[in-house]
Formats: structure tokens, C-alpha cells, sequence
């Protein structure tokens, strides 16, 4: 893999790039931790689980980053001068909180 040096080092591609890497590995170290728990091997859901924890640390960290590098252009997509609240913010919000209630709900009547 060549790299080019004559390019400034660019902290959004960095941070898209290294936020995109650890959802990635969250995604796997998830479903392998799912796997394992239920083959009952210790060792790597240990592992596997601190993994996770660390690559979810940095993820946030990263996300925080992402916020603090795009804040004008975010502000854009909650906002505009003469309605308020975009649809499509409404609509996100929407799903996030649908999302929390179904895991909720899955886990107090499904798993119970």
C-alpha cells in the first residue's frame, strides 16, 4: 500500500475513516460475543467483550470529533430558518426512540 505524502493530513477523512473501521469491528466483536456465550467458551467472550468495550470507547471519542469537525453542517440538518425542525430529524428521532422502546420491550416480555 503506497501513501502519499504530499497531501496535508486531513482530520475529517481520518475521523470518517476511523469511525467507519470501529463500527465495523463493533458489528463483528457483537456477533462474535453472541456466538461464543452461546458455545459457553470464557476466555473469548472475555476477549471478545473487552474488545468491544475499548473499539465502542473509541468510537465515541471519534464520534465526538465527527460532531466538533461538522457542527455547521449538522446544525443544517436539524434546522432551517422558516420551519424549524426538518421532517427528516423528526423522522430520525422517531426511529432511534421506536428502536429503544422495541429493545425494551423485547427484553421485558420476550427474555423475561
Amino acid at each position: 500500500m503506497e501513501m502519499s505524502h504530499n497531501k496535508p493530513f486531513s482530520r475529517r477523512k481520518f475521523v470518517s475513516v476511523g469511525l467507519f473501521a470501529t463500527l465495523v469491528v463493533l458489528i463483528i466483536t457483537a456477533i462474535v460475543i453472541q456466538i461464543f456465550e452461546a458455545l459457553e467458551i470464557d476466555f473469548f467472550i472475555h476477549l471478545f467483550t473487552v474488545i468491544h468495550i475499548f473499539t465502542g470507547l473509541t468510537f465515541t471519542v471519534l464520534s465526538v470529533l465527527h460532531t466538533m469537525l461538522n457542527w455547521q453542517l449538522l446544525r443544517g440538518y436539524f434546522q432551517t430558518k422558516r420551519l424549524g425542525v426538518r421532517r427528516e430529524t423528526i423522522g430520525a428521532l422517531l426511529l432511534t426512540l421506536i428502536t429503544i422502546l422495541t429493545a425494551v420491550l423485547f427484553v421485558c416480555l420476550v427474555m423475561d
